[in-house]
């Protein structure tokens, strides 16, 4: 973890990814435009994780986590906000976010220096960090608050979780495929050669 703060490259990298990552998540605030934004908040973290490798996706992802946490205490949006002061829902998933990504990246990278396979991996790296994402938060809800929920909303957890996966679940997983793959192909393109 030191060598990533050792290196100033990696800290300016790390700023901008984190202040990117806040004003995306303040911007899910604007009446009309948040589920839009909602779809891309946590692109800067899946790629944090890719580029700069799991331990800074496991910081950018904690940090995310935190600023979330934070958020719920002080600017609740949602009768589930509230849910969210706990850092096991709102903190601790978010931290395997960078680092699935990493690794799904790598482990179908390899070694390669395909634009077509830097691309896929790209594709399905974002995605699964999406995906981490859906998962950890919803069972996080689950485990801890289940019923608090069917009684907040007044469906059952597994309507919720349907009506979820149904619609921005996949939104958001193929959106950061698109995204992470045409992101990370320029990038790798760009910085061949240089001491990324």
């Amino acid at each position: 973890m030191k060598d990533l703060f050792k290196n100033p490259r990696n800290l300016t990298f790390l700023g901008v990814m984190f202040g990117l990552s806040v004003v995306l998540l303040f911007a899910t605030m604007i009446p009309g435009f948040g589920a839009s934004i909602a779809v891309v908040m946590f692109l800067p973290t899946i790629l944090t994780g890719i580029i700069r490798g799991p331990k800074a996706g496991w910081l950018m992802g904690t940090a995310m986590g935190i600023v979330i946490m934070i958020r719920a205490m002080t600017m609740p949006m949602s009768i589930l906000d509230p849910l969210f002061i706990n850092p096991l829902v709102s903190v601790v998933p978010r931290m395997f976010i960078g680092v699935v990504a990493y690794w799904v990246y790598a482990l179908i990278v390899r070694d390669s220096k395909s634009t077509g396979r830097i691309a896929t991996a790209g594709a399905v790296a974002g995605a699964m960090g999406m995906i981490t994402n859906t998962v950890l938060v919803m069972s996080a809800l689950y485990l801890f608050y289940a019923e608090k929920i069917t009684e907040l909303m007044g469906i059952g957890f597994k309507v919720l979780l349907i009506g979820i996966i149904s619609s921005s679940a996949i939104i958001e997983a193929v959106t950061a495929a698109i995204l992470t793959s045409a992101i990370i192909a320029i990038y790798k393109k760009t910085s061949r050669g240089q001491n990324a």
